[in-house]
């Protein structure tokens, strides 16, 4: 009997076979329903205790004998190796440049080709018109030539004390030569010295910091101790001194207004020319020993330890301890006028916000970086003071570039550039990157 029943079972078996691979088991259709097969580490034939759980788990009309077959045997289970995945690649960078001929056609201002279309009637051999000229070139003209005219304008006055005298020319005879002079001539002098110049000596006296000035200019406005911080910028006493600085101009102004608008560079100047001048009347209130000295005292005191005075008086040459007293003396009483200081300032702001820039020297067409421009420049100035030169304003332009930095650092930084000038600054610095220039 148990032999019948062992036969009938392997033939129903091998009959009809169902095995399960991996976790999932699958059903192997018997009439035993009590027994569960399941092999982990080895077969163990197990009674099954509930079968809601059996009918959970299997087909309908199919026995829940089963067979499952570990796919390791270790107990942790893990994915088969079908189901596992290769970590994903990152997508490869999208590339920004793509020739170098965009990087060179970048830096230009883009060109529409719409600007050179012939207008319609007209012949090929008709020349083509000219470009239209954008907004940024026009606030550059107007700036220049507002400049210009204020240049101009407070250069005349310069040529008003020999304007007077010429004009009362025939009174010189009748009344002399000195009351002629000090009468038609020194009231002009008197004007332009006192509203188109700079001087420390006079400034500390205007503003009360020195303690022998006179009693007369207790009473002065304050428009006049302000005026002398702002109308010395854009006075020139030498026509050559107009013509060079207004060139310079011409060269600096197109990036400023470019860069920040017509409205801020126009503010800039007096910002950079005033603070500047600040800074030239606090170095000699604290670094010139010479500072107490009034006016009047200072100049006799500075044409007396001239090198030429000297050597008239005495046949000898001045000591260096004359020549750096004769130094300190005229960076107290000198006066001072010109552009140049605050051309300096436009000078250091390009080359913090585009170094890459390039200028042409007069006379001289090769291109300069205005980095190398600057730093020769501040050069040439520390130069000259160290050989106590007197001939240019070189504590002033020091003085302009240090200011304009500050303006820069505190006013314009915050500024938002144009989207393209934006643009050219980075492709600028790619192309310094990628060893193009």
């Amino acid at each position: 009997m148990n032999a019948s029943l062992g036969l009938r079972l392997a033939s129903q078996l091998i009959s009809r076979p169902c095995l399960g691979v991996g976790v999932r088991s699958v059903p192997l259709c018997t009439p035993l329903s009590y027994l569960h097969v399941s092999t982990t580490s080895r077969t163990i034939w197990t009674s099954i205790p509930r079968k809601s759980a059996i009918e959970q788990s299997s087909p309908k009309n199919v026995s829940p004998l089963t067979i499952t077959r570990s796919v390791s045997f270790n107990r942790r289970a893990r994915p088969s190796p079908r189901t596992r995945q290769a970590p994903s690649l990152p997508a490869p960078p999208e590339p920004t440049i793509v020739k170098p001929a965009t990087i060179t056609g970048a830096e230009r201002e883009p060109i529409r080709y719409t600007d050179y279309i012939r207008p319609e009637g007209s012949s090929h051999e008709e020349p083509l018109p000219p470009p239209p000229v954008s907004p940024a070139q026009k606030a550059t003209s107007r700036y220049i030539s507002l400049f210009g005219v204020i240049f101009l304008t407070v250069h005349i006055l310069w040529w008003a004390p020999y304007i007077s005298g010429y004009g009362h020319a025939d009174a010189k005879e009748k009344l002399g030569e000195l009351i002629w002079f000090n009468k038609y001539v020194v009231p002009w002098q008197t004007f332009t010295t006192r509203w188109l110049t700079f001087c420390p000596a006079t400034a500390l006296e205007r503003l009360g910091l020195n303690d022998t000035s006179p009693v007369a200019d207790e009473g002065e406005p304050m428009i006049t101790k302000v005026s002398q911080f702002i109308i010395p910028t854009v006075s020139h006493a030498q026509i050559w001194h107009l013509a060079l600085n207004f060139f310079a101009l011409q060269a600096l102004a197109p990036t400023i207004v470019k860069y920040y608008g017509f409205k801020r560079a126009l503010l800039a100047y007096p910002a950079i020319g005033s603070l500047g001048l600040a800074l030239v009347l606090a170095v000699d209130r604290f670094a010139n020993p010479y500072t107490k000295m009034d006016t009047a005292t200072a100049i006799a005191q500075y044409r007396e330890t001239d090198e030429n005075v000297i050597r008239e008086r005495t046949g000898i040459e001045a000591t260096k301890a004359e020549r750096d007293a004769h130094w300190l003396l005229g960076q107290h009483c000198r006066y001072a006028v010109g552009a140049s200081g605050v051309l300096f300032g436009f000078l250091a702001i390009t080359a913090v916000v585009n170094p890459m820039a390039k200028f042409e020297l007069m006379f001289i067409p090769i291109g300069i970086s205005v980095r190398t421009l600057l730093m020769g420049f501040v050069t040439l100035d520390l130069v000259r003071i160290a050989m106590r030169g007197e001939s240019v304003g070189n504590v002033g332009h020091l003085a302009g570039a240090v200011a304009g930095v500050l303006v820069w650092a505190l006013w314009l930084r915050r500024v938002k550039l144009p989207d393209e000038v934006r643009r050219q600054l980075m492709m600028g610095l790619r192309r310094k990157k990628m060893g193009l220039d």
